[in-house]
This record gives C-alpha cells, structure tokens and sequence, in this order.
C-alpha cells in the first residue's frame, strides 16, 4: 500500500477553502468547546491558536464578505460551494497553482462546463457506491436543457435561500462566473500567502510526522496514525494524500474529478489521538453506568427518583432500608451522572434530582451502535 502527498494540490485546495473561514460560526465552535469539553477534550477542543487564526482571517477577508457571497454558501460547511463543485467536477491534481486550475477549466465549451456542474450538483453528497454514473450524467445533460426543471433541483438543494439563487446564476453562465472568481481570487490571496507563511511550520512538522511514515510503513502507520478509527479497507493499493491548515481537524474522502484522494488535516495526528482517548473515556463511562444500575436495590432507587421521588426518608421506607444506603447511592448516581440537579430554583422546588434521560439513551445508543457495527458514538 503506497501513500503520495501532493503539495501542491493541499495549497490549491487551501487556498480555494481559505475564503470560506469569513462563515465559521464562533458560536458553534463555543458550542463545540463545551460539548468535547465534558468529554475530557479541553485541550483538544479550545486549541486557541486555531481560533485565533480564525478570528484574524474573517477580519482580513471581511471587506471582501459581499463579492465571496457570490461563491460561498453562507454557512460553516456546504458541500455547494463554487469551489466544491469544481472539485467534484474538474480534478485538481496535477496543477501548479489555482491559476492554472481555473484557466483549464475555462477551456471546456460552456456547455461542458455547465453540465460538468450540474452532474457536480446531484452528485457531490452520494458517495461513489450510491451514484449511478450512466443515469447522473442522462439526468445533467436533460437538465442542461430544460431550465424549469433545473430550477426544480436547485430550489431543493439542502444549502441557504441566498445561495441557491447563487446556484442558479453560476449554471446559467458559468465561464462569465469562473473569471469573476479568478479575478476575486487574485485580490485574496496575498491575505492568504501571509497565512501560508505562518503555518509553513505546521507543514513542515506534518510532512515528517505524517507523509514520512506513511511512505515508509504505509499501512502500519496509517492504522497507528488514526487510532485504527479509520478501517484500513477503506483505502486504495495507492492512496493521494493531500493536508490542509484552512481545515486542520478534517479527515475525508474527496473526489476531485475522477480522482480519490484523502485530505488529511495538518492537525488530524492530534485529533485522533484525543478522539481515541475520548473513545476510551466514553466507554469507561457507559461502563460506569452499567455498573451503578446492577444492583436491584439501586435500580429500585433509581426508579423512584424517576417517579419524582427525591426523599431519602421516603424512598427508605418505600424500599425498606436505611437513609443512610439511599445517600449512598444517590451519590454513586450522581457520580456516575445518572443523576442530576435541577438548574433552575423552580425545578429545584418540585424535586432536589431528576434522571439525566438524555445521558442514558446516549449511552445506550453508543453501547448498541458499538455492538453492531464495532463503532462508537462519540
């Protein structure tokens, strides 16, 4: 199994990815924060050099937020924007740069280019097993040709109001709107060549960290650099390797034309590694539930509590034991968080604890899907 890392294709795709930072929601990366930071991922998650990498690039790309709208999708992750598109359509492999790229593209009669587009649109979110090449490429070339029912398909694209109408006009002239893009590109990317400078120590370490053992030991060192999180299967007898800092926690599948590669984020080492130990973690948890429900008499506890019964004298006496085993395990639920304490001081009136529902049926879910697929819901 032999791994190939094209760099120059990762700046390519970095660079054309770049712009979309302008719509990373800093809400949903706090969201982010707090939803692994329970998970024992703090350090993981904050990563405040990345964060802060974002915050400096929306600022720089913020005067051009208007003309960008007309390429990118107004939303943190859209696999229809321009730029996606392109790939799925037209391959990026062996070019020098985004130039050359575009330029290539603007060769094809508009024709071509528009339903290359349109067969990118009903394809780019089924993957290679789901897509029946015969029928996708009959159905482009029917809606190439008749306009309302092309409407009809762009009007269900799952992306946002704004930007299907931009769908619409990049099918309708598409080499018009390539050499509006080629022009904007060539205005942002000194702003992305300052970037690149900075994170040139971050390629550097990803190359010997990552491309060097995979070259090297290929297989073995794909399974020890993904945590085995990623089944081996999954991959070619020869395998392109691209990276990216615009997205450094990604790990996909891409295709770019015909072509498969996988980008592999220049911070994805670290991901797996915190996702692995948040794997391990996760499963010692649901172990830790398990454990506190297997007793008949904490299950019987557990059950009143549920019934709104949060009384250690009154679920003593329903049970029939002491006061003193209900405190214990009333701790060992909360320990476990099987338990919870009201946040409000109105909920707080009505019962001192309620039953963290939404915790055990995450736990169950991640406990099934485990034993039937050897996967983990993290």
């Amino acid at each position: 199994m032999k791994f190939l890392f094209d760099e120059k294709a990762s700046r390519l795709y970095d660079f054309l990815m770049f712009p979309k930072l302008l719509y990373v929601d800093p809400e949903q990366l706090h969201n982010l924060n707090e939803v692994l930071g329970e998970g024992g991922m703090e350090e993981f998650a904050t990563h405040e050099a990345y964060m802060e990498f974002v915050e400096a690039a929306k600022k720089d790309l913020e005067p051009f937020k208007d003309p960008l709208l007309g390429f990118y999708a107004d939303e943190s992750i859209s696999n229809y924007d321009f730029p996606m598109l392109l790939f799925k359509a037209y391959s990026f492999l062996g070019f020098n740069d985004y130039r050359s790229y575009l330029q290539s593209i603007m060769k094809d009669e508009e024709d071509v280019i528009r339903t290359n587009l349109i067969h990118a649109l009903l394809t780019v979110e089924k993957g290679e097993k789901e897509t029946d090449e015969k029928q996708a490429r009959e159905k482009a070339e029917h809606l190439r040709k008749n306009r309302d029912d092309l409407f009809k398909i762009v009007r269900g694209t799952p992306t946002t109001e704004n930007h299907r109408w931009v769908l619409i006009l990049l099918v309708e002239s598409p080499k018009e709107y390539l050499g509006f893009y080629i022009d904007l590109l060539e205005e942002v990317h000194s702003i992305f060549k300052k970037y690149l400078d900075q994170h040139e120590p971050k390629l550097k370490r990803f190359k010997e960290e990552v491309v060097t053992p995979l070259r090297q030991e290929g297989e073995t060192a794909f399974q020890e650099l993904t945590q085995d999180i990623i089944p081996f299967e999954v991959l070619n007898e020869e395998n392109i390797l691209i990276t990216s800092f615009t997205n450094p926690y990604f790990y996909t599948g891409l295709t770019t034309g015909e072509d498969l590669i996988i980008l592999f984020g220049a911070d994805m080492k670290t991901g797996f590694l915190k996702i692995a130990e948040f794997r391990d973690e996760s499963r010692k948890n649901r172990a830790k539930v398990f454990k506190t429900l297997s007793e008949e008499t904490r299950y019987e506890v557990l059950r009143l509590i549920a019934r709104g019964m949060t009384s250690t004298k009154a679920i003593a006496n329903e049970i029939g034991i002491s006061s003193a085993t209900v405190t214990y395990h009333m701790n060992a639920f909360l320990t476990a968080k099987v338990i919870k304490i009201p946040k409000t001081k109105e909920a707080r009136k009505e019962a001192r604890y309620v039953v963290d529902f939404e915790r055990l049926e995450s736990f169950w879910e991640a406990f099934m899907n485990e034993l039937k697929n050897g996967q983990v819901i993290v």
